[in-house]
């Protein structure tokens, strides 16, 4: 089959490269700049000639000018046949190139797993790596305008001598700005939670849309209505230029009344210009995880990155076994050494503690595993204004931009097996508090008191967090969060029953840790569930980037 794209010295192939921004041709090495470059005619009036694969699993569907086929679904990452027709496709008005090669995405992604504690085999092998697609996304691009004076004031309070001293200062701020664009995806496909992890694209490097761009990369249709992210559009616009404004403060506070002031003035001032469609390019893995896939993305141009990554167990539990060891090791021989013993009652303060900890912490997962499997946070899932409406479905809440983009699960993984591994080792932290309450005994009737403060608080803590998560948990599965009421209930009555001498105690407190560490082996695998998706069944009807004008 001839290429779209045939080079204008030997015929062979051009394929766009980020590195260089110009059109490589794979057979002669020769560089062509894409903005000059004259092929064969693709794009007409009524659209530009592609190729559609479509996944017979899912429905997914890709767009290829002039690509070599594709050997697995990019979307649920079924290694199958993807059925091929041929389509006009409608183009949008902008573009912005990829910066990054396939190599340096790949990089960035090693980069950003290798401190990921307990990440599963073979999501960081070349096998799985190699399945990057560089991909152009679909997104709106929402332009606002504003021009006018933003009036405020700011206080600034110091300390003189006896004295404190607030001095006001009136600042008013020019708010000139023409062409603000605000981006929302406008793929089914692509999670809103996942495209805002990845924001911001370089949209000040936007060109015209050029189909010699798209030359070596697969595109995406659009599947979302543009009326659907328009009042989250307008948000945050005003939240943006709201930023800026308050930023010119200079180490001024202001009271909660100014910054209202501020939000309906900037408010006032903003004009919406319009919406224009753009593709923005991102590369995009797919890893399946039994029933469910993992989604790994990075932005194109800027390389942030954002990675679903579950736990293996087995590692985490190798981890803690090791460290639960060591640490056990260390306080036989200082209670040996200091001739220590402790209270057997007051491990059950502990336990109660840790069962309603863990209740707590799996109700939240819970939740977010509801809300992420029935799309309740993706607006684009649902394509149109009114099945959102009809859905419920809440304005999307985007997280405030910080320079580097890091990926949402490095830090989720991370806390998560710190608290996984306390709560392993919370026998050691056990005797840690007996030595102290030991230390502080000595005949003394104040350690007594100390003693009696500190259970006391550990059991209204633990009443707190069993409240907390039958108030957080909502339509979620409720598995971890009855097991860890049972294990802070059985703690409970342990403690107040008076059983017969210590061995029984500690059996009875063997039962309840057992019962513990089946809750948090039911956490992981909870919380397994919400650092993947459901594999993908997408209906791929609406949108359409070229009818995104005004």
């Amino acid at each position: 089959m001839a290429t779209m794209f045939p080079c204008p010295s030997c015929g062979g192939q051009l394929k766009f490269s980020p590195d260089r921004m110009q059109m490589l041709c794979s057979s002669c090495g020769q560089y062509t700049d894409p903005r000059a470059y004259k092929g064969n005619e693709i794009e007409n009036e009524a659209g530009i000639n592609t190729t559609i694969y479509t996944c017979p699993n899912c429905a997914g569907e890709i767009q290829v000018i002039d690509n070599d086929g594709m050997e697995f679904c990019p979307y649920c990452g079924t290694q199958t046949t993807m059925q091929e027709h041929f389509s006009k496709s409608g183009v949008p008005k902008y573009i912005l190139p990829f910066n990054l090669t396939k190599k340096e995405a790949r990089e960035k992604y090693l980069e950003e797993v290798k401190n990921i504690h307990f990440v599963p085999d073979g999501l960081n092998i070349d096998d799985n790596i190699d399945k990057l697609v560089g991909l152009y996304t679909p997104y709106y691009l929402y332009d606002y305008s504003s021009d006018g004076d933003v009036s405020f004031v700011g206080k600034k309070t110091s300390t003189s001598g006896d004295y404190e001293v607030t001095k006001e200062t009136q600042f008013n701020v020019r708010v000139d700005v023409d062409d603000m664009k605000v981006p929302f995806d406008a793929s089914q496909t692509f999670d809103d939670n996942v495209s805002g992890s990845i924001n911001p694209f370089p949209l000040n490097e936007l060109e015209k849309f050029n189909p010699n761009f798209l030359a070596g990369f697969f595109v995406e249709n659009s599947t979302v209505d543009k009326e659907i992210y328009v009042e989250d559009a307008l948000e945050e616009a005003k939240n943006s230029l709201c930023n800026k404004v308050k930023a010119k403060a200079d180490g001024y506070d202001l009271t909660s009344r100014e910054d209202e002031r501020i939000h309906n003035d900037v408010a006032s001032k903003l004009q919406y210009k319009g919406c224009e469609g753009a593709y923005l390019p991102v590369y995009f893995m797919t890893t399946r995880n039994y029933d469910r896939v993992s989604y790994s993305v990075i932005n194109g141009a800027s390389g942030a990155v954002y990675s679903d990554m579950p736990i293996d167990k087995r590692k985490m539990y190798a981890t803690a076994i090791a460290a639960s060891i060591v640490i056990f090791l260390v306080l036989f021989v200082l209670s040996l050494t200091f001739s220590f013993t402790y209270r057997i009652k007051n491990l059950c303060g502990f336990a109660a503690l840790v069962s309603s900890f863990i209740a707590y912490y799996g109700a939240k997962i819970a939740d977010g595993v509801y809300r992420r499997d029935n799309h309740l946070d993706d607006k684009g899932y649902f394509k149109s204004k009114d099945v959102v409406t009809s859905n419920n479905i809440k304005p999307i809440k985007k997280k405030a931009k910080k320079k580097i983009t890091k990926s949402s699960t490095k830090a989720a993984l991370s806390g998560a097996g710190a608290v996984v591994l306390f709560l392993l080792l919370k026998g050691g932290y056990a005797f840690i508090i007996a030595g102290i309450l030991y230390v502080l005994e000595n005949g003394r009737a104040v350690a007594n008191v100390l003693n009696v403060i500190l259970m006391l608080a550990m059991y209204i803590t633990s009443l707190v967090f069993i409240v907390k998560g039958f108030n957080a948990v909502k339509k979620g599965q409720k598995t971890v969060l009855m097991l860890g009421t049972f294990g802070w209930i059985a703690a409970i009555l342990i403690r107040i029953i008076n059983l017969p001498n210590d061995i029984i105690y500690y059996i009875a407190l063997a039962i309840v840790f057992a019962i513990i560490v089946f809750t948090i082996d039911c956490t992981v695998r909870e919380y397994n569930r919400l650092a993947t998706r459901p594999s993908p069944q997408f209906m791929k009807k609406g949108g359409k980037l070229e009818n995104a004008k005004g």
